[in-house]
């Protein structure tokens, strides 16, 4: 259907003629105000007692101060008359909230009598019609009648529960469910006039016989090929930009994955709310999307992932223009944010900007498409508020559960490992004090060499605090740990020594798996020596054997070679720093050729061949390399 319409907004097409034959069912609300309606003025049964009036009579005639005196026995008839005409009411508490107005119903024979229940006598009208009748007399005599009276005169009527209900229940199912009926040519709707409640209605149970007419006449597979062929199109563009774009991505099935729930939780809630409460489709925290998405991965790819989710959505959101709008505004605003949002300042922020700009862009379409602020919606506003809170509640949590469901790790993860209070960074402090200074120093350089090149700073820095864990076995044979100390390798021979230095990376992965590291953790113990040789113990092996041919590979590390700019930035920093201690009171110029021969080197053995790291790249890590180096080992003039 072409039109789009929304309550309390403009009809801004041409008038409406309906070009078929349709009704409009009332609403559940509708239906349920006819029912309090009809209990309020519910109707009430009684059955009568027929033999009451012949009993009271035959008392009455045994009574010798009624049978003797014609006068008294007059006046006790003439009330008898007066109370059974209609009937005396028992159960009288029954109906004190009940509309006096309201009808009763007598069962005679088989069909229902109507009286008003004014003419009904109940207790409290029994005292006034005695008082009435004997008011001008008060002997002996009397007094003594008006007890009798009291004593013999009983209920005929008595209220009836089960046929007060079944009667209700009657007109319960009687009721139409059918609010309008329109005809062929029957005008609907006026060309600018505001869509009320009744109208939009109207419209709504249009629409939904206008989209079966479609399917009745089978044109419906013109709408299923349609709808087919753009969400895959929309769908195929997704998987392109990965594909070219984040490749590494594409080849992840994990990480795929999460894209895809992502696109379809959100595609999914989004469905159930326009199905059973369209109007609260603005409560949906659409932009969590974008934020989940870039806790993990980069921003272009946060942006484009919720960029594909709206468009998707689109499809059904009634007012597509207005949904497309207000989301692409509200979501790249948010990716303006601070990435890490693991602190609740940061994520407060983005809830306040979510919401400042949903209520600002509303705000301003509403303006231009109504020439005013006047009928704006503010229940839209509230929908917004909480939408934001939404977030704030929510993403957390959600990037907690896609963390241990699909195995990712996030930066509030990677924040978490920064303590080093961690049990295995307290084990690393305790058993090579020495390594723990070493990664320090690394984990600060290499994380600035990362902010140089646009490379992932935060993952840069914790893998770089885990990356030696694999010493805390052996920590005496590592030169960082020999303070005071003999080194130990003077007793062991090139190829032992060279065992202990390679073991290193193994134990750390061990380690890493038993600590439960995350596997982009893990990935820099692995790949931090590529698969480099350990020379000092190569060269040494060769010259006490210099006659025999030395097998490279015994040592050489097992790799694998660092595969991003991340792990190659660890690499360099790790190499670099460790060498620059074997440097007694370096010169500027020592360190410049220090970080300068060590790149060189790395390049000649091709150790970034896997990593995504330009020359250019390489140039600027460098430049920091060596400014920080002479920050670290020139003390400042006092």
């Amino acid at each position: 259907m072409k039109y789009e319409f929304l309550e309390g907004k403009t009809w801004s097409y041409e008038n409406l003629f309906s070009p078929f034959n349709f009704l409009v069912p009332k609403n559940s609300q509708d239906i349920d105000l006819e029912i309090q309606k009809l209990k309020k003025h519910q109707e009430i049964f009684c059955i009568k007692n027929e033999k009451t009036v012949k009993n009271i009579k035959k008392k009455l005639k045994k009574i010798s101060i009624i049978r003797n005196n014609k006068h008294y026995n007059q006046i006790v008839h003439r009330i008898i008359n007066t109370i059974y005409k209609y009937g005396y009411l028992d159960n009288y508490d029954n109906f004190t909230k009940q509309n006096k107005n309201s009808i009763i119903f007598l069962k005679k024979d088989k069909s229902w009598i109507p009286i008003l229940y004014q003419k009904i006598i109940t207790y409290d009208k029994i005292n006034d019609l005695l008082e009435k009748n004997f008011r001008k007399k008060s002997n002996h005599g009397i007094r003594i009648l008006k007890k009798i009276l009291r004593k013999i005169i009983e209920p005929n009527l008595f209220y009836s529960q089960y046929y007060t209900d079944f009667f209700l229940k009657k007109k319960i199912q009687s009721i139409k469910k059918i609010k309008y009926s329109f005809t062929k040519g029957d005008n609907i709707i006026n060309s600018n006039e505001i869509i009320s409640k009744n109208k939009f209605q109207i419209l709504s149970s249009f629409k939904k016989e206008y989209e079966n007419k479609i399917w009745n006449n089978k044109k419906y597979y013109c709408l299923v090929i349609g709808y087919f062929f753009i969400i895959s199109m929309i769908l195929t563009l997704f998987m392109l930009y990965v594909f070219y774009f984040e490749n590494k991505i594409f080849q992840n099935n994990r990480k795929l994955n999460f894209l895809i729930i992502n696109i379809l939780l959100i595609s999914l809630i989004t469905i159930m709310i326009l199905k059973y409460k369209s109007k609260i489709l603005y409560i949906i925290p659409f932009c969590i999307l974008p934020i989940s998405v870039r806790a993990f991965f980069n921003l272009n790819l946060s942006i484009f992932i919720h960029l594909i989710t709206i468009l998707l959505l689109s499809l059904i959101t009634p007012n597509s223009f207005e949904f497309i709008f207000l989301q692409m505004i509200a979501g790249f605003l948010v990716m303006l944010t601070k990435k890490n949002i693991s602190k609740m300042e940061n994520l407060f922020i983005a809830a306040v900007k979510i919401t400042i700009t949903y209520i600002t862009t509303f705000s301003l379409l509403t303006l231009i498409r109504e020439g005013s602020l006047e009928k704006i919606s503010w229940d839209t506003f509230s929908l917004f508020f909480f939408s934001g809170i939404l977030t704030t509640l929510f993403v957390h949590p959600l990037i907690f559960l896609f963390e241990k469901l699909l195995n990712l790790t996030s930066d509030i993860s990677l924040l978490e490992l920064s303590d080093t209070s961690t049990p295995i960074l307290r084990l690393l402090s305790q058993k090579a004090p020495g390594t723990l200074q070493h990664v320090l120093t690394v984990a600060n350089i290499a994380e600035e060499t990362a902010v140089a090149i646009g490379a992932n700073s935060l993952l840069v820095r914790i893998g770089s605090i885990y990356h030696d864990i694999g010493k805390i076995k052996k920590p005496k044979y590592f030169i960082e740990n020999q303070q005071n100390i003999i080194n130990p390798h003077q007793k062991l021979s090139p190829k032992q020594s060279a065992k202990i230095i390679l073991e290193h990376v193994s134990i750390g992965v061990k380690l890493a798996k038993k600590y439960h590291l995350p596997d982009s953790i893990t990935d820099f113990i692995r790949t931090h020596h590529g698969n480099s040789i350990v020379y000092s113990f190569y060269e040494k092996q060769k010259k006490i054997y210099p006659n025999i041919k030395v097998d490279k590979k015994q040592f050489q590390y097992s790799g694998p070679k660092p595969f991003s700019k991340e792990t190659a930035i660890v690499m360099i920093a790790d190499s670099i720093e460790a060498a620059s201690k074997s440097i007694k009171n370096p010169s500027d110029k020592d360190l410049e050729n220090l970080v300068e021969n060590i790149i060189e080197k790395q390049k000649i053995e091709n150790q970034f061949s896997n990593a995504d790291i330009t020359l250019k790249e390489i140039e600027k890590v460098k430049q920091v390399l060596k400014k920080k180096l002479k920050n670290i080992y020139h003390t400042r003039i006092i």
